[in-house]
Formats: structure tokens, C-alpha cells, sequence
């Protein structure tokens, strides 16, 4: 996947900068919201603190919620822009490709499996740099930084989002380990779909002159059963997830208050204050914790498929062309019509011995040539 992201070009990587700066702006300014909202629970359980101190706190929240939104939008316009054309650059650099290939590589990859490279792999590749930009980047800086911020709060609320965090990576895993093998195969079953699709519609005529209607929707069903039964586990375990997000998520809150309301109780007058405002601020900064993680889960999701996809689009783009195009030399001589080969040898692909070798000859205008071996049989002119 690196390998080909290393085909990204100036434009696409200044955009990328752009992107990442804008990030941190959303992310800094996501997590100042809590502060603020310190601010205002202080103001609020305080005698004496007047509603314009806490509309100034509110102001301040609405600021950085509006800045964190025209981050997202100017993230989201430049991480589509860069995804959807690396991705035109790709099908456009595949199918240059798969004009210079011979019959060789041609048997080599299939028809087939070349239109879904040229097509559904290059969208899977386009879809991880498209929400790649915006999670890859974001989960991993959101979740140290809001990290850093409530280490110092308390040690129980501190293990009890340790604690979820564990049960979350733990859930990750166990997915992962049952659906990241069926990702790799998704690929190669869709190429077998395409090959009995295509089969049959280059073959319309012939399959109804032999009355093979039957035949053909019973070897198209089986290829479609087997693709609709892997995305169907796929699409249910990766459904798991959403109920068990939401009963961490709602969990750790409820741990958080639950543990937050026994520190309130035992501590004296002056303190509950200061406990209480604590545990609203580290709540929210556990749920951007677990937030972050969940993120990284979507990107692990994605991305072995976008990685197979990745591997299936560079053997298109390394392949070897066995026949190359020479180079047009421009001849001014009256020649016309002549073809001449010095010193040509053939063998087929699998082949061990040449089947022609060191073939010389010249066919002019109107002439036929017949040759075996390096002997020429005939030269007739054509009627």
C-alpha cells in the first residue's frame, strides 16, 4: 500500500499537509470544549457568578464548535479531492498499461480480473486515502493528547477508561481475527463473478443456440452465493460492533458517575465543587478516548482489503511486457509495402524450445511467404 501512495504527486502531497494542519486545528479545538465546560460548572454551582461570565464560557464553546466544523469541511474537501484523483491517475496508469500487454500477460491476469483492478480495487484504495486522511491521523493525536489531560485527574477514573479501553481492543481483535481472512478473498470472488458475467454476454448467442440458459444462471448463482454468504458474515460481525461501542461507551460513563459519586460523598464542602466539575470534564474526555480507538478500528477494517486491492493493482502496474513496441524510425527510401525480419525467434509462453529461430526474410508487395524452420517454402504473388 506504501508503495503505491508513493506515487502521489506534488499537488496531492501539499494538499496532504493541508490536511494534516487542519487535523490538529480540529482536534485542539475539540478538545477545548471540555475546559470550557469546567468553566461553566464552576460558575454555575458558585455563589456570587454572574450569566454574563457563563454566556462568555458558552460563547467560547460555540467558537471552537464552529471552528472544529470548518476544519472537518476543509478536511473533507481536500481529502476527497486527493482521493478521487490519485484514483482517476490510477485507472488511467492501468489501462495504459493493459494496452501495451500481449496475449501472455493478458492470459496471465484474465480479462476479468483486469476490469475489477481497473474498477473495484482502485475504489477500495480510494476509499481508505478518502477516510484515511481524516482517521488515521485524527484517532491517534485525539486519543494521546486527551490522554495527557486526565491522567492527572484521578487514578479509579483513570483504570476504569483503562479498563474500557482493554475490553475494546480485546473486541477489536476477536473481529478482526474472524473477518480479515474473508476481506482477502472478497476480491478474487468478485473477479469470479465478473468472468461468469462477462462469459455469458460474449457468449449470449451461442449459449442460446444450445439452449444453455439454465446452465448458465445455475454456474452464476454459485459464484454469487458464495460471494453474497462472505460479505453477508462480514457485514454481521462487523454489525457487532455498534451495540458493543455503545455499551462501552455508556458504561464508562455510568462507571465514571458511579465512582465520581462516592469521591463527592466522602470529600469535604470545599472539594465536592471541584470533584464535580472534574468528573464532567473527564467523561468527556474518556468518550473522546474511546472515540479514537473506535476510529482506528474503521481504518483496520479497511484497510487489509484496500491492501490486497494495493498488491492486485501494483502486479498490473510491475508486470513485464514481454512484447515491446520498437521505436518508428522515419524512412525516406521509395520502399512500399515491405516487410522485413532479421534474425526473428518465436516460442510460446510455456514453451521450452523455439519454434522459429534466427528467421530472416523480406516480403514485398503482393508476395506471400510460407516458411518452416528457416527455409523458405514459397513466394507467390497474390491475385
Amino acid at each position: 500500500m506504501l508503495k503505491l501512495l508513493k506515487k502521489l504527486n506534488k499537488k496531492e502531497i501539499t494538499f496532504t499537509v493541508i490536511c494534516l494542519i487542519f487535523i490538529i486545528i480540529q482536534v485542539w479545538l475539540d478538545l477545548k470544549l471540555p475546559d470550557y465546560m469546567t468553566e461553566i460548572t464552576k460558575l454555575v454551582q458558585t455563589e456570587g457568578s454572574e450569566v454574563t461570565d457563563i454566556l462568555k464560557q458558552g460563547m467560547f464553546m460555540l467558537a471552537c464548535a464552529g471552528g472544529s466544523l470548518i476544519s472537518a469541511f476543509i478536511v473533507g474537501y481536500f481529502a476527497s479531492y486527493i482521493a478521487t484523483s490519485f484514483s482517476k491517475k490510477l485507472r488511467s496508469n492501468l489501462f495504459g498499461t493493459v494496452q501495451e500487454f500481449s496475449m501472455e500477460e493478458m492470459n496471465k491476469f484474465s480479462v476479468s480480473s483486469l476490469i475489477t483492478r481497473t474498477t473495484n480495487d482502485v475504489t477500495q484504495v480510494e476509499m481508505l486515502i478518502a477516510m484515511g486522511l481524516q482517521l488515521i491521523v485524527k484517532a491517534p493525536i485525539t486519543a494521546v493528547w486527551a490522554v495527557m489531560k486526565i491522567l492527572d485527574k484521578s487514578f479509579t477514573w483513570s483504570a476504569i477508561t483503562g479498563g474500557a479501553v482493554l475490553i475494546l481492543i480485546l473486541t477489536i481483535g476477536i473481529l478482526m481475527k474472524l473477518v480479515l481472512p474473508n476481506f482477502k478473498k472478497v476480491q478474487k470472488i468478485i473477479d469470479k463473478v465478473n468472468n461468469v458475467t462477462r462469459e455469458n454476454l460474449t457468449g449470449i448467442r451461442v449459449v442460446r443456440a444450445f439452449n444453455g440458459e439454465e446452465y448458465q444462471e445455475n454456474k452464476f448463482e454459485e459464484q454469487n452465493n458464495d460471494l453474497t454468504n462472505l460479505q453477508t458474515f462480514n457485514q454481521r460481525m462487523m454489525s457487532v460492533m455498534s451495540p458493543i461501542m455503545y455499551l462501552i461507551m455508556n458504561g464508562l460513563t455510568l462507571a465514571i458517575y458511579f465512582a465520581g459519586a462516592y469521591m463527592i460523598n466522602e470529600a469535604g464542602l470545599a472539594d465536592k465543587i471541584d470533584i464535580f466539575s472534574n468528573m464532567v470534564v473527564f467523561s468527556s474526555y474518556a468518550m473522546q478516548v474511546i472515540m479514537s480507538f473506535l476510529m482506528l478500528a474503521m481504518i483496520f477494517m479497511i484497510w487489509p482489503r484496500a491492501s490486497v486491492s494495493a498488491n492486485r493493482i501494483l502486479e498490473v502496474l510491475e508486470s513485464k511486457i514481454s512484447i515491446k513496441d520498437g521505436k518508428m524510425k522515419i524512412d525516406q527510401t521509395n520502399a512500399k509495402g515491405e516487410i522485413e525480419f532479421k534474425n526473428v525467434c518465436f516460442k510460446y509462453p510455456d514453451g521450452q524450445d523455439y519454434v522459429l529461430k534466427d528467421i530472416s526474410f523480406k516480403a514485398n508487395k503482393g508476395e506471400t511467404i510460407a516458411i518452416i524452420g528457416s527455409t523458405r517454402l514459397s513466394e507467390n504473388p497474390l491475385l
